[in-house]
């Protein structure tokens, strides 16, 4: 399912879920946007998520980001409160450039729940509430006053993650920048470059030094995002295409269908056959 940014007006969409089950029912089937991203905020109640192949069960309270191309589905708890704010990633991108902190998590899916961050969720609810309000007027500030509120919820989504990541201290902004060049290079160039050392020579630093900072901003290496760039849109055109598996290693730019698979079973833990069919079978 493929969401376009025109069929939302303004800066954001606002619905709460009960609004959404007279469409979907409390079932969402796994789908994804392209152009729009999602921040959800879950009151309490129970929901089994499925993102990006992965089985996520969240206990609300809970506070869910999911960027354009995030595969997803959701079964909701009857009765679940809660809201879906819809907002286009033009305008994701362009708040980003005052949030540069947030770049290296904002890619990504992300999410908090639990007591730890309660009045982060706390404060994420009435946001909502306001947000909600602010959606239904039609007078000129609506769409600054939606921005601003917005902006309160990604710091909320901010500070949970950030208190999660045990990560409390300010990464200088060469890093951030560094790691946000690199994602944006990865996303460009994942089915010919798959080497770090090449990544480095694009943003003319050397791979040790490029390494080390992506370490220290992500809590990754340099090489698993690049392998989890590469599963990842693996994972979707087993998903949501027919396109015989062979075809889709090629197209990936592997050398042979067997590598492939070794490829995503080591990354996976399950060969491409094997989720495509689990998957399917949901």
């Amino acid at each position: 399912m493929l969401g376009d940014a025109s069929e939302h007006m303004g800066f954001l969409n606002c619905e709460r879920i009960a609004e959404r089950r007279h469409i979907h029912g409390w079932k969402v089937d796994v789908h994804y946007h392209e152009g729009l991203s999602q921040l959800f905020v879950f009151d309490k109640g129970h929901v089994q998520g499925r993102i990006d192949g992965r089985d996520v069960p969240i206990h609300g309270p809970a506070l869910i980001w999911l960027p354009a191309l995030s595969t997803h589905g959701f079964e909701y708890q009857e009765g679940m409160q809660g809201w879906v704010m819809t907002v286009p990633t033009s305008d994701v991108a362009r708040l980003m450039q005052n949030m540069i902190w947030m770049e290296h998590w904002i890619n990504h899916p992300q999410l908090i729940e639990g007591k730890a961050h309660q009045n982060i969720l706390t404060e994420a609810k009435m946001l909502s509430e306001k947000i909600e309000l602010e959606h239904r007027q039609s007078h000129e500030e609506r769409n600054i006053v939606l921005e601003s509120l917005f902006r309160l919820l990604l710091v909320c989504l901010y500070r949970g993650l950030r208190r999660h990541s045990g990560l409390e201290t300010v990464l200088n902004d060469r890093r951030v920048q560094l790691m946000r060049q690199f994602q944006n290079l990865i996303d460009q160039h994942f089915n010919e470059i798959r080497s770090v050392a090449a990544y480095a020579h694009l943003m003319s630093v050397t791979p040790t030094h490029l390494s080390r900072s992506i370490k220290t901003v992500s809590g990754k290496t340099a090489g698993e995002i690049i392998h989890a760039r590469i599963v990842l849109e693996a994972k979707r055109q087993l998903m949501f295409s027919d396109m015989p598996i062979a075809e889709i290693a090629y197209a990936q730019k592997f050398a042979s269908p067997s590598y492939f698979s070794r490829f995503f079973s080591g990354q996976t833990g399950e060969s491409p056959r094997a989720f495509r069919e689990r998957r399917r079978s949901v």
